[in-house]
């Protein structure tokens, strides 16, 4: 009796302890809506009211659990760059870094080892690839090279190095990219993807739906995507799309897979203070998730986790013209006046600077129906990069930009706010669906949003270890050895290595090397640093020089 009571209490614990920590789910999905401040998310519920009296809520809204304190490593407000980098390999970086260690300062919010400065940072994407054989994939409606996508697949000190970024994503072994950015991607990349396989779409929209396997990257758009409010929709598929389609082929993996949305352009109209566009593109962004949503429920393995990288602009709908009667104004007197408004204020801007100021006031009544007063057109002359000024250029050199000043002409007409064209300090909120509820409450910070994902993708204590052993400094991995770094090109740098009659040779941001002329394929990329001129690969590397 005593022993089955002994064996029924271990059991009893055992059991108790598994529903205390659920096990890994099969596949995570990551949506990050890029410059979402929370004041954003409330002015995008009211707006979608506004267009559907009968739409009180949004999709994310009964999966909105928390706050998330996001920051950089020497600074609280946070770029993109270090922020996302921080949710999907664990620690704050510095304005710029993709998924790289950054450089200590006098004035750090957490510890940082100068040790490690520049080194890149294994992702929860790479790991999902190269630990677990899960699928990955990222869809996006910037530029594929742009910053949330490259952090995930990417490391580098400096978001804009681009000729550094595009060719670690096409090597990384991705297995959907559905994005913007198709004069990114060069002839001799798109041949490098379909050497190893890849379909691969250029604003082939119909190609793209077709698609029924992966390997896949599907580009629309030269640069961006452009905004939902001024895509041909024939041409363009929305973020849903984008999104379902992806999940699609992503879940015929047995193993699972991870997935990165982002709803990018909402950071991008939030810096022009462009208050309908942010709220579009964050509807569409909703929509996306509620695709996530509809999937993980049939599915009933999958972790979703929505947040924002950082706030930005602050969008607000109250400003100085509702200081009195803002408690008398209806929804229809908030919202109506950007009804007329059909471009963006980066469109608008570009024609504005093209067109003479005599054609001004037709531009004003076609795109945003009002004709502007003579000191608003005065005042928009004044850009300080509109060349036809007739006020010199060192007169205007620290006006704002023509996008800029257009907001505050149309946005002046409205009830709608914003407290800067930058980022902002505010915590954002936090949405996630988990099938067994397991779930953040409360206020969390960007390292527990890394160390929940870690946790739901069965990774915990496993990235630092990864990081080591695929992004080891080759000064360790090749020591006692012959080296030699040469230049391939003003971007591009080739690492030799020889051990008596062996011959290893490493090309930066490749994933294969070759050893003894013999081509030897990677499961990661090859990382080259200039600022400290050395290359960070494989360990499993040295063991090669050491054959004999």
């Amino acid at each position: 009796m005593m022993k089955r009571l002994v064996l029924y209490n271990i059991l009893s614990f055992i059991v108790l302890c598994s529903m205390a920590q659920p096990l890994p789910v099969k596949n995570v999905i990551l949506l990050i809506t890029d410059g979402t401040s929370t004041s954003l998310l409330s002015a995008a519920r009211w707006y979608q009211t506004y267009l559907d009296s009968t739409q009180n809520t949004l999709f994310i809204d009964p999966y909105i659990c928390g706050l998330v304190r996001t920051h950089s490593s020497d600074a609280p407000i946070g770029d993109s760059a270090p922020t996302t980098s921080c949710y999907v390999s664990g620690m704050p970086s510095q304005t710029g870094f993709i998924s790289t260690y950054p450089v200590a300062t006098d004035h750090d919010l957490l510890p940082v080892d100068p040790k490690r400065a520049y080194q890149p940072l294994a992702t929860v994407l790479e790991a999902a690839k190269i630990l677990q054989n899960k699928s990955t994939g990222l869809v996006v409606t910037c530029e594929f090279p742009h910053a949330t996508p490259a952090d995930c697949s990417a490391h580098t000190y400096s978001r804009s190095k681009y000729n550094v970024i595009i060719p670690q994503m096409v090597h990384n072994h991705l297995d959907v990219v559905v994005a913007g950015g198709v004069s990114y991607l060069s002839e001799n990349l798109q041949n490098d993807l379909k050497d190893e396989g890849y379909s691969v779409y250029l604003d082939d929209i119909e190609g793209f739906r077709k698609c029924q396997k992966t390997p896949v990257w599907a580009l629309f758009g030269e640069s961006s995507m452009p905004y939902w409010l001024e895509a041909d929709h024939q041409k363009t598929p929305s973020l849903a799309e984008m999104t379902r389609k992806a999940i699609n082929l992503l879940s015929q993996n047995p193993d699972g897979f991870f997935l990165m949305v982002e709803g990018s352009k909402v950071d991008w109209a939030a810096h022009d203070n462009d208050a309908k566009n942010a709220l579009i593109e964050f509807l569409e962004f909703d929509k996306a998730c509620e695709e996530a949503f509809r999937f993980a429920k049939e599915n009933g393995e999958t972790a979703i986790v929505i947040l924002p990288d950082h706030g930005t602009g602050s969008v607000t709908i109250g400003n100085a013209k509702s200081n009195h009667g803002y408690d008398k104004l209806s929804l229809q007197q908030l919202m109506s006046p950007i009804d007329n408004y059909k471009l963006s204020n980066y469109t608008m801007s570009d024609k504005l600077k093209k067109a003479d100021t005599s054609e001004w006031p037709r531009l004003f009544e076609t795109y945003f129906g009002f004709t502007p007063q003579p000191a608003e057109i005065t005042y928009l002359t004044t850009a300080s990069d509109f060349d036809n000024s007739p006020l010199p250029k060192e007169e205007r050199q620290n006006n704002l930009s023509m996008c800029k000043m257009l907001s505050q002409v149309l946005y002046g007409r409205t009830y709608f706010g914003f407290t800067t064209f930058g980022h902002t300090i505010e915590n954002v909120f936090l949405a996630m669906y988990h099938p067994q509820n397991d779930i953040l409450t409360g206020v969390s910070t960007n390292v527990d949003i890394f160390n929940y994902l870690c946790r739901q993708m069965g990774l915990t204590g496993k990235m630092n270890r990864l990081t080591e052993e695929i992004y080891a400094d080759h000064h360790k991995v090749f020591e006692g050895y012959e080296v030699k770094i040469d230049s391939i090109d003003k971007y591009n740098r080739r690492l030799t290595v020889k051990n008596g009659k062996n011959v290893l040779v490493a090309d930066s941001y490749a994933n294969y090397v070759t050893f003894n002329k013999k081509r030897v394929d990677l499961n990661s990329v090859i990382v080259y640093v200039d600022k400290n001129n050395t290359f960070y690969l494989s360990q499993e590397l040295r063991a090669y020089l050491e054959k004999k």
